[in-house]
């Protein structure tokens, strides 16, 4: 593995972005957005509530969300533009191997997921008088528990549209939206009926989201939560990599790179 090719995915996106409208867009269009709707929201519940931590908790759970859901999005819409430019037969022609490659998109992906970050913290901070910031070393490790899985997920889809084309590319955008019910961003775990409180403990995510809540409520860290939630990330990025690894290399042997569309 050399990082002069992983540096050069980074540069390859990079030089993309700054060319390509869309792509700036995206890092700030969406975060900006979903600041606005939840802030609105929760204005309206603290002014007939007068509960102001409900304010925070739904704040707080968009900023999240939103970093969860880019990063997820933008690691599968990044491969998704290798096969609409037609530049994965070139991409892998060249000594860059799976691995390299893969870092690679990890990395420029994580770098605009940040940057989203901070302009939806911020944005939140001068609309909405919101500020996650004094939180943040809390917040930091189901920051990071939201991180793993969200490369779990990522690698996940990926390798979905590495097998089966462009022909399921909707998955890029709507895969995390199918966990998000269950994964309790907007209210807690105990909201959901006792049959869906099982399945939602084995997100990271739902870990991710009360660890949140506890933190913004109370000040204190859910070591349970945390440990929970990190156990879970672990094992399914292990899985997502394996299950990228055998599809990469089935579309290897049968040839699926080069009919690839």
């Amino acid at each position: 593995m050399k990082l002069h090719r992983i540096i050069a995915i980074i540069w390859r996106h990079y030089f993309e972005a700054i060319h390509n409208l869309d792509k700036l867009v995206d890092m700030f269009y969406w975060p900006i957005l979903d600041i606005i709707v939840w802030g609105f929201l929760s204005i309206y519940l603290f002014h007939n509530t007068q509960t102001s931590a409900i304010v925070g908790f739904l704040l707080g759970a968009a900023i999240l969300w939103g970093a969860f859901y880019s990063l997820q999005r933008d690691l599968s819409g990044g491969f998704l533009d290798e096969l609409w430019s037609r530049n994965l037969v070139n991409l892998f022609s060249t000594p860059i191997s799976i691995w390299e490659y893969l870092i690679g998109l990890v990395s420029v992906n994580f770098i605009k997921m940040i940057v989203g970050f901070i302009v939806a913290s911020l944005f939140a901070w001068a609309f909405y008088a919101f500020n996650i910031f004094p939180f943040s070393f809390s917040l930091l490790p189901f920051f990071l528990n939201l991180i793993f899985f969200a490369l779990a997920m990522g690698i996940f889809t990926t390798a979905l549209i590495l097998r089966y084309s462009t022909k399921i590319q909707t998955l890029a955008w709507s895969f995390a939206g199918v966990f998000q019910p269950i994964s309790c961003v907007f209210y807690p775990l105990s909201t959901l009926p006792a049959w869906l409180q099982l399945p939602a403990w084995f997100l990271p995510t739902t870990h991710a989201f009360e660890g949140m809540r506890q933190v913004l409520q109370f000040g204190t860290f859910s070591s349970l939560h945390f440990w929970w939630g990190l156990c879970l990330d672990f094992i399914y990025l292990f899985l997502s990599v394996i299950f990228f690894k055998y599809i990469f290399d089935v579309a290897k042997m049968k040839g699926i790179l080069v009919k690839m569309e």
